[in-house]
């Protein structure tokens, strides 16, 4: 039968496998939109790119203190990027060139505090900035780097793919985002990670329930990397362990299966075709704003109102 409805057409997404130019903000605005040049001949037409792999992810973050790790974080601060700013806007103008929707993770900092976020971007096909989530909890070590969002900023973007939205990391653990998500009716949810090899069964467990309890589809990014990757003399590169990633990009559709299996241990661009209409058979059977809903046992509260560390009265006020 023919739907009422307008569904998007289906549509190649895409994961960038890459591993990113650390603590180099133009090294790595180049390299993305090379990325995108790269996805757009294989018609891809939604990319996205790891958890804050724009400057890289600080996997020295719990390394410290020792003198290297304040030559690490120096340098982290200095490159990260402000939204918006000049290397996002380089990238929103590849993007528009090449008709692709971009998310991207990047390393934020604020220009005044210098307190640096966990931050998600989400880049039309028209070059437009759809908006930014910050990570709300930073996990273990990494509350010693970033400074944790406020929770104002989390959505979901009517876009011509469908809607658009997602979760950073752990954020994936934290049942009451993900249902603000479901409440959103989001239908493609770009979840972010890095690519260390212990994360696989939690980060598998994670897509797969996500698309399954949403009814959506999840572009999973992460990344590769290791040592002879970083810039030469960068400080703990020799550190044991430390920056070993294998990846593990991949695609889930709604019901907890695979559309791309996980890639690991090569450098490349992980693809799939999402079809949105589909998203309606999960919901026959679990809608968790819908037939799994009982807001009279269950209810959440979001406080989506701005929280800053300083609230000024002005004088006359």
């Amino acid at each position: 039968m023919t739907l009422m409805r307008n569904f998007p057409d289906p549509f190649v997404a895409g994961a960038v496998q890459w591993a990113p130019s650390v603590n180099d903000a133009a090294a790595g605005t180049e390299r993305a939109c090379a990325a995108i040049a790269e996805a757009a001949a294989s018609d891809v037409k939604l990319l996205a790119f790891s958890e804050t792999w724009l400057t890289g992810y600080p996997y020295w973050e719990g390394l410290g203190p020792r003198p290297d790790y304040f030559d690490a974080w120096r340098g982290f601060v200095d490159q990260a990027v402000t939204v918006p700013g000049p290397e996002i806007t380089q990238i929103a103008a590849c993007a528009a060139d090449h008709d692709m929707h971009v998310v991207i993770g990047v390393n934020e900092r604020d220009p005044v505090s210098e307190a640096v976020f966990n931050t998600l971007v989400y880049i039309g096909s028209d070059g437009q900035l759809l908006g930014k989530h910050r990570k709300l909890h930073p996990t273990i070590t990494e509350r010693l780097v970033w400074t944790p969002g406020d929770g104002s900023d989390l959505d979901v973007h009517d876009t011509p793919l469908g809607r658009l939205g997602g979760l950073i990391c752990y954020e994936h653990q934290m049942a009451p985002a993900r249902y603000v998500l479901c409440d959103m009716g989001i239908q493609v949810h770009v979840a972010v990670w890095p690519g260390q090899a212990f994360l696989d069964p939690v980060i598998d467990a994670a897509v797969r329930h996500t698309s399954m309890e949403n009814a959506c589809y999840v572009v999973s990014a992460r990344e590769v990397m290791s040592p002879d990757r970083l810039p030469d003399g960068f400080p703990m590169a020799e550190v044991p362990g430390a920056w070993d990633a294998h990846g593990g990009s991949s695609i889930a559709g709604p019901g907890a299966l695979y559309v791309t299996e996980p890639v690991f241990d090569v450098e490349t661009i992980v693809t799939g075709v999402i079809d949105v209409k589909t998203t309606l058979d999960t919901k026959w059977w679990v809608n968790g704003v819908g037939n799994y809903a009982r807001p009279d046992v269950f209810k959440v509260v979001w406080d989506r109102r701005p929280k800053l560390p300083v609230e000024r009265i002005e004088p006359g006020n």
